[in-house]
């Protein structure tokens, strides 16, 4: 379901259709994808929703990095490491990639029950979207987005911001369109409304 539309989605509209997917789906997982830029606000609208429903788990596609070349944005692990698993309805356990080391760190679990909300800078490519039950879109302007990484990630990575990571979103965004896919269009750059 598409909805092609400029027109944005508050998060009290988004919670509800979620809501009424859990009510008309209680026997599967439920899986809700949200994409944009980086810095647009992704995590908070997603981090939000799994606390207005209450038992909802949070899934960080950051957290299957794979960065073992520049060409990032298609290789998360995230598909074959962890929605397989999930939509066999197996619980898997994995290792949180960590960003400052660039090692792998901690272990966590995924549990194939209930709601899983799947928050990253390409949840909704081409190969991912068919599984999520409701998509999300997440605008912010671009200058917007920087500055909310930079601030996150620290001065010394705005290169890396301005010359590999907001390119390679701006071919992603290009190749898969997923705010075109997206079931609902959602202001990150509304601190009020993202949370």
């Amino acid at each position: 379901m598409s909805m092609n539309a400029q027109t944005y989605s508050s998060f009290e509209v988004i919670l509800n259709a979620v809501r009424r997917e859990i009510s008309s789906n209680a026997d599967s997982p439920i899986l809700i994808g949200i994409d944009g830029g980086g810095g647009s606000g992704k995590s908070t609208l997603a981090k939000k929703l799994a606390e207005g429903l209450g038992d909802a788990t949070l899934i960080h596609l950051d957290d299957f990095a794979d960065w073992t070349d520049d060409s990032n944005w298609q290789l998360s692990t995230f598909a074959e490491r962890a929605l397989k698993p999930l939509l066999a309805g197996i619980t898997s356990k994995h290792q949180r990639y960590d960003w400052p080391t660039d090692t792998l760190g901690e272990w966590f679990e995924i549990p194939a029950i209930g709601v899983a909300i799947i928050e990253g800078v390409n949840s909704l490519r081409v190969d991912l979207r068919e599984h999520w039950k409701i998509s999300i879109w997440v605008d912010c302007p671009r200058e917007l987005r920087l500055e909310r990484g930079v601030e996150r990630d620290g001065e010394h990575m705005r290169s890396k911001w301005v010359d590999e990571w907001i390119p390679g979103e701006d071919q992603y965004f290009e190749t898969d369109r997923p705010r075109e896919s997206a079931d609902y269009l959602f202001d990150g750059s509304v601190p009020d409304e993202s949370g």
